[in-house]
């Protein structure tokens, strides 16, 4: 008998299935990885984008309140003269906002002044731009800022300008505002607490940094900063950048509508860096138990895939050497496709378990939005009736605001467990996206739903929250019926039902087409 030359068919095969099973869990990792960077990507530079817009919104509600209060008192000295204690009791009552309120004549000279600490005293002549300009212009004015002369501080100037009741021109008042002292709005634009390396600074009209965490930096000029010139261009949005040092962020950015300033929050992009390592070690600690198991199974599979062929090999080499007639059997084949197909089913179950994966949201745990417009969709061709409970944890920015996101993150994880609890095992509870939540419920009636979405509302407000306070939520419910056709409709209904609890006082559930149920705020 000759010598048998080559691979073996049996290690061939074992080996192909091994590299597939290999490369099928590379391919599955890489594409759960891109897509939680992505995810975590977004959602960092909404968040940013989200707290640029509201501290530009908040930067412009606090200056009309300066402004309006600067005003008062220009009007008050335009129709009788003001005495200094008067002065000071007006100072005394925007301490929070001034740190220094003066009355200048016409001819810029000092009148009267309050102040804490070192302030311009009365009988001083003032020769900055912005007082020059206060006294040409004769309007309401906020100075760019600048460093005052006595001072050597970064500061600015919020005049109004004094009118008698004759219309004649007879000064202005104005505020001063020292933007590295404690005042509302340095507190508004200096102070922010982040345990993840963000941070916030603000750039003026000339693109000079007035407010940044390096106190260092502070007047200097960035206008070679992609975002800053986009904000001071008075466009607002997001996206990832890189800075000088090379260090990339991703970046939220807004325009103040009063001042021209451009607002900036940005986080280091390497803050997902550790939530992708861990989902990676995740993968493969989850992995390596099955892919053993799936390797014994392949090396198995592929002999039996084999042994048939090797047999029949066998058989034919021996009645071509053998001088005796063959007795033996022809060996049977006819288990080969079975066991193909038995290999294909087992890579099958993998690539779904794979999938299952990356079908969940990454926070909470329950099923995301990919998953329920899947299911939702595959109900509706079934034609399985069901009810849809769309849920919005109320106030949610302002406990973001008020605890940080951290909490904010706790309260979601916290709403989401409640959701599991009363939910039941063949409904899809998912999260559609930021604090808002939702329940498919799988040959749910109104009633069915309404007695769940009751439930749920009120076991929300009673459990112990990350806050310390009460979470309450608003709930809209819809259901699958003739007049609906699309899942769109179902989900608008569901909104529109959503938005009438909210619109009626929030803490509540409401029924499409019906008023609210239940509930009050308290």
């Amino acid at each position: 008998m000759g010598t048998r030359k080559g691979l073996k068919l049996r290690f061939v095969l074992g080996l192909f299935v091994i590299g597939s099973v290999i490369l099928t869990a590379i391919i599955g990792g890489y594409f759960a990885w891109t897509t939680n960077k992505t995810s975590l990507t977004s959602g960092y530079l909404e968040s940013n984008y989200q707290y640029a817009q509201k501290l530009s919104s908040n930067t412009k509600e606090l200056l009309d309140i300066i402004g309006n209060n600067v005003d008062a008192i220009a009007a008050r000295a335009g129709i009788q003269n003001i005495s200094q204690k008067e002065l000071d009791s007006w100072y005394d009552a925007n301490e929070q906002y001034f740190n220094a309120i003066i009355i200048v004549d016409s001819n810029r000279k000092v009148m009267l002044s309050s102040f804490s600490s070192g302030g311009v005293k009365a009988g001083a002549v003032l020769n900055s731009y912005a007082s020059k300009q206060a006294v040409e212009q004769k309007r309401p004015l906020i100075s760019e800022p600048y460093v005052g002369t006595t001072t050597n501080q970064l500061l600015m100037l919020i005049s109004s300008p004094i009118f008698n009741e004759h219309g004649e021109y007879e000064g202005f008042v104005a505020g001063t505002i020292y933007l590295s002292e404690s005042n509302a709005l340095s507190k508004l634009l200096n102070e922010h607490f982040y345990g993840n390396g963000s941070y916030v600074y603000v750039a003026d009209k000339q693109g000079r940094l007035i407010f940044h965490p390096d106190h260092k930096r502070i007047n200097e000029k960035i206008t070679s900063n992609e975002v800053i010139n986009k904000a001071l261009a008075g466009h607002s949005g997001s996206q990832e950048i890189v800075n000088s040092k090379e260090n990339r962020y991703f970046a939220g950015y807004a325009s103040e509508s009063i001042t021209g300033w451009a607002i900036v929050a940005q986080t280091p992009a390497s803050i997902i860096d550790k939530p992708l390592n861990e989902l990676i070690w995740s993968i493969l600690l989850q992995f390596l138990p099955l892919f053993i198991v799936i390797l014994l199974l392949a090396w198995y599979v592929s002999h039996l895939i084999s042994k048939p062929l090797f047999e029949l090999a066998a058989f034919s080499e021996e009645a071509i050497l053998s001088t005796k007639a063959i007795r033996s059997k022809m060996p049977k084949t006819n288990s080969y496709i079975y066991e193909v197909r038995q290999l294909n089913q087992s890579i099958n179950n993998h690539f779904n378990l794979l999938n299952k994966e990356i079908r969940l949201d990454g926070l909470t745990g329950l099923a995301n939005r990919k998953t329920f417009d899947l299911t939702i969709q595959e109900w509706i061709a079934e034609d399985i009736p069901f009810a849809l409970i769309l849920l919005d944890v109320d106030h949610f920015k302002k406990i973001n605001d008020q605890h940080g996101h951290l909490i904010g993150d706790e309260v979601l994880i916290y709403t989401a467990a409640q959701i599991k609890a009363f939910s039941r095992s063949h409904d899809l509870s998912f999260r559609y996206g930021g604090e808002e939540f939702g329940i498919l419920v799988k040959l749910g009636s109104i009633p069915t739903a309404t007695n769940i979405a009751e439930r749920l509302r009120e076991g929300i407000a009673a459990g112990a929250s990350p806050t310390g306070s009460p979470i309450y939520v608003s709930i809209g419910i819809s259901i699958s019926s003739g007049k609906a056709k699309e899942a769109k409709e179902i989900i608008e209904m569901a909104d529109q039902a959503l938005y009438r609890s909210k619109e009626a006082g929030r803490n509540r559930t409401t029924v499409y087409d019906n008023k609210p149920l239940s509930g009050r705020e308290d």
